[in-house]
């Protein structure tokens, strides 16, 4: 049975959907491409919102990563060596997570894209969120970083809770990360902030990661695989509901922050609906979608596709110039995120292949406990 009471496919533990028991749920990687794709198309395609959240997408990954992190995590209580189990944990962490990092990284200092020379060292210490949220200020090509130093800091923090803490203190301390993101989000209000910068403060996405974790933990202390509470459709359709309100109001007038903060909690609980409805494999068409091949490969390589998206209009236009070009550059926005998407595809798939996938093959050298 699924963490959230379906079946899997009992597989090879080698990927980041798959569960320490074997397990596979290939509709996460799925819900991965959702999410990178509604990344990459806020970014490509700003003015074509339609009223949905710009960092919806963002905070899918988060919900997803609570989740998964978790659920290794809890899985680990049982190993004899804790301590040695948190080592490996992060060593495993480093070989998936900073090799294609920073070999971005620097290739955007190499390239002297805007902005890179000036803030490198934040983005190199995991910290690109605290200076956005300080200077209120984005950094173009590299704003996107921010949420990856959203994600390192809470592998800084949250193996020792899960692993160390009395299992009966759990559960608050999960209820807790779901809380202090609408409270942090009240205070960085209260600092002046403007709501696109609350999820970058410390602790203001805690409840995304929060909610994916409440998932993990409600399926492990309740292993006769009932369902997470979560799962059941009149909370997740109550999220729903409240989340349109919420939207439509504020399109009309403003709510005070006090009311605003919760909206990304209550997104969470939509996203969580989904990952636990993806763990266990979602039935008829929308089933077939997530688990198709290629929807998969795009949420297997979607961590390089993440990195690499907000650089493809640099790399498009800097080709363009160098082949005296410029004439065959389409002007409609729709072509121009096209060409930038399969751009981004391409070097994702080079990096894919060229680094990441040769450095996985390391991490079963490194096992989570021996």
């Amino acid at each position: 049975m699924s963490p959230c009471g379906g079946r899997s496919t009992p597989r090879v533990a080698t990927d980041p959907a798959r569960r320490p028991d074997g397990g596979y749920s290939p509709q996460l990687d799925g819900l991965r491409a959702v999410a990178v794709a509604a990344v990459a198309y806020s970014h490509w395609l700003p003015a074509w919102q339609f009223g949905l959240p710009l960092g919806a997408g963002v905070h899918l990954f988060f919900v997803l990563s609570g989740f998964l992190i978790t659920r290794i995590l809890l899985g680990l209580r049982d190993v004899p060596d804790r301590g040695a189990a948190v080592a490996r944990f992060y060593v495993r962490r480093a070989l998936r997570l900073f090799p294609a990092f920073y070999l971005v990284l620097a290739l955007a200092w190499l390239a002297d894209v805007p902005l890179v020379r000036d803030t490198w060292a934040w983005h190199a210490a995991y910290l690109s969120n605290v200076r956005m949220a300080s200077e209120a200020q984005w950094l173009g090509h590299v704003t996107h970083f921010w949420s990856l130093a959203v994600e390192e800091q809470f592998y800084l923090l949250w193996p020792w809770l899960v692993l160390f803490a009395p299992a009966r203190w759990l559960l608050a301390i999960v209820g807790g990360a779901m809380l202090l993101g609408p409270l942090a989000r009240l205070m960085a209000a209260g600092q002046g902030l403007t709501e696109s910068f609350w999820a970058l403060v410390p602790g203001g996405s805690a409840d995304s990661l929060g909610v994916g974790a409440w998932l993990a933990l409600d399926a492990w202390r309740r292993r006769d695989a009932r369902a997470p509470i979560v799962g059941r459709g009149w909370l997740s359709g109550a999220a729903g509901l409240a989340w349109i309100a919420l939207a439509l109001v504020d399109a009309s007038r403003p709510l005070p922050p006090v009311v605003t903060v919760w909206r990304q909690l209550v997104q969470g609980l939509v996203f969580g609906w989904l990952v636990c409805h993806a763990t266990g494999g979602f039935g008829g068409r929308a089933g077939r979608l997530l688990a198709h091949p290629w929807l998969v490969y795009v949420g297997r390589i979607s961590y390089g596709i993440y990195l690499i998206h907000a650089f493809a209009p640099v790399v498009v236009h800097a080709a363009v110039r160098l082949l005296h070009a410029e004439s065959l550059m389409p002007t409609a926005p729709l072509a121009r995120a096209a060409i930038y998407a399969a751009t981004t595809l391409g070097l994702a798939t080079l990096m894919w292949r060229a680094v990441e996938r040769p450095l996985l093959a390391w991490k079963t050298h490194v096992p989570y406990a021996r």
